[in-house]
């Protein structure tokens, strides 16, 4: 009697235990709000870890998490670690990587009115920026761009102004770049633009540039005042000459076609974490540019500030005219004009 005794109870504790787990199983699958990741994404650049670029990606990681609720995540990989910036966006553009953020002007090949956002003194300043990325003129040159090479622009980042930094001398003056061999990126519109000014454009893979300042295939490059910081290139560069030439973008890219393989829910979750970190990225770049300058010379950088650019706009006159033909002359209205 008590051996039934002592098995009717036992039946009952598994029972119980069973009925318990089916509880808390059927409370996990109603309430689902963590989900299980489907899917872990790579997007590669090219710049250090703990750079404004670098920052802003991991922004981007955090908030796909956040808003697909764990479904979607995002490795990110700097540094060059997964290639050269010149050859991520063919790579995302074949499908062998997921996500890459590069500088426009290595992605617009695709698509020339891409340029527009590069060519020199086109912006009045950060807010005329902000309009053209955020507004209808951005919005519809990223769709025909998408259209054109089959890669979503998810988000927009900023280089920020960039000037010119170099190993032989400060430039006040378009004279002064004579003889000079300034790297620039191999894109057409830039390589004319300082070849206007009177330097030797020359142009180099940013995976190349370090030892090619070294070696003196190039006396020096024009980027932002933290991130030419953040490269070091003050150990063997003196001169910095502030004269924001250009406002440099750059864009995280994504296949269409990866895009789309997600649910509705998660390709909208994707896209707004990339609007909210690219806004947050070009908050940290315009606040590192503010004490950059600075930064430069208590690192022994000689620092000079252009105000009155007249004479750099005026020499390159002849790269507008030449491109308003190839990107179209209504894309150089729509951009000034944009407010």
């Amino acid at each position: 009697m008590k051996r039934i005794k002592l098995i009717i109870a036992t039946l009952s504790t598994l029972i119980a235990v069973v009925s318990s787990g089916q509880a808390m199983a059927m409370a996990t699958t109603n309430i689902p709000y963590i989900k299980k990741t489907i899917k872990t994404l790579k997007l590669a650049h090219g710049l250090p870890a703990g750079s404004s670029y670098d920052q802003g990606a991991q922004r981007f990681s955090n908030l796909v998490e956040i808003y697909t609720r764990g479904e979607v995540k995002v490795k990110v990989y700097p540094g060059g670690q997964l290639g050269k910036e010149a050859d991520l966006a063919k790579d995302i553009q074949l499908g062998t990587l997921d996500l890459g953020l590069v500088a426009i002007n290595n992605a617009s090949k695709w698509y020339k009115p891409m340029d527009i956002f590069i060519m020199p003194f086109i912006f009045r300043d950060r807010e005329h920026a902000n309009a053209v990325i955020d507004g209808p003129v951005g919005k519809e040159i990223f769709t025909n761009y998408k259209n054109a090479s089959g890669m979503n622009v998810v988000s927009v980042f900023e280089w920020g102004d960039r000037a010119i930094m170099n190993k032989t001398r400060a430039i006040n003056r378009p004279d002064d770049l004579k003889g000079i061999k300034i790297r620039v990126p191999k894109n057409k519109v830039m390589i004319d633009t300082y070849n206007a000014l009177g330097a030797n454009a020359t142009a180099i893979d940013w995976g190349e540039l370090y030892s090619a300042l070294q070696q003196g295939v190039a006396d020096g490059l024009e980027g932002p005042p933290q991130g030419m910081i953040d490269m070091k290139f003050n150990d063997f560069l003196d001169y910095y000459s502030y004269i924001n030439i250009y406002y440099g973008t750059a864009v995280i890219l994504m296949n269409d076609r990866v895009l789309n393989k997600f649910s509705p829910e998660n390709q909208a979750a994707i896209v707004r974490a990339g609007q909210e970190a690219g806004i947050y990225q070009r908050w940290l770049s315009t606040v590192s540019h503010t004490d950059g300058l600075s930064k430069m010379e208590e690192l022994g950088v000689n620092v000079n500030i252009v105000d009155d650019r007249q004479a750099f706009v005026d020499k390159v006159q002849p790269v507008w005219d030449k491109y308003r033909d190839i990107i179209g002359d209504e894309w150089f209205e729509k951009v000034t004009q944009a407010k």
